[in-house]
């Protein structure tokens, strides 16, 4: 696993083939066919370029791009995921999955920073091997980081203030990719 101690206190940690290539095969399978997928409108009523799916514990939900996203009860799956990472940084109660389709569906800059949510977040990409950026806000100082099969990617520390991330459209002809971010969401106390 690589750390990297990024400009203004971000963390980023890196682990190319976190998990063996049997275990990333049968994850992907059962989320690709288990996930209630949706696509869903995000800014400017536009179609978001991929499609998502949020679980978690009870009462939680995630709001971005003007829409609030209730967490689905956690599958097995999911929960065999989240304990795994876990065992490397953070602890987690949401995770929302994404679905890339094809080199088309995207993920624009953008910065997790809703004041709600924790310092930490792990992303696992199961599937085909996209590229993963991450821009500083300020210097737009740029590094591009392979996110394939298996691949864990854990941000932490200030980069959520200080650096965006995104998953560029691609011309390249590649398969689909399923990311899951897992997150740590404050209670709203009307949850509680």
């Amino acid at each position: 696993m690589q750390i990297l101690k990024l400009r203004n206190g971000g963390i980023l940690l890196y682990d190319k083939s976190f998990l063996p290539a049997e275990l990333a095969d049968r994850y992907w399978v059962e989320l690709r066919d288990q996930t209630a997928w949706e696509q869903k409108p995000g800014i400017f009523g536009h179609m978001q370029p991929r499609l998502i799916a949020s679980y978690g514990a009870a009462g939680i939900s995630y709001r971005y791009s003007g829409s609030d996203y209730a967490a689905l009860p956690w599958t097995s799956t999911l929960l065999e995921i989240k304990r795994r990472i876990e065992a490397v940084r953070g602890e987690y109660n949401y995770c929302l999955l994404n679905c890339y389709r094809s080199g088309k569906d995207s993920m624009g800059w953008h910065a997790d920073d809703e004041p709600e949510m924790g310092d930490v977040i792990g992303s696992l990409s199961l599937g085909a091997t996209r590229k993963f950026r991450i821009r500083h806000k300020t210097t737009r100082e740029t590094q591009t980081f392979l996110a394939g099969h298996g691949t864990l990617i854990i941000m932490a520390g200030t980069m959520q203030q200080f650096w965006q991330h995104e998953v560029p459209k691609t011309k390249m002809l590649v398969g689909e990719r399923i990311n899951l971010t897992f997150r740590k969401i404050a209670r709203n106390e009307s949850a509680c």
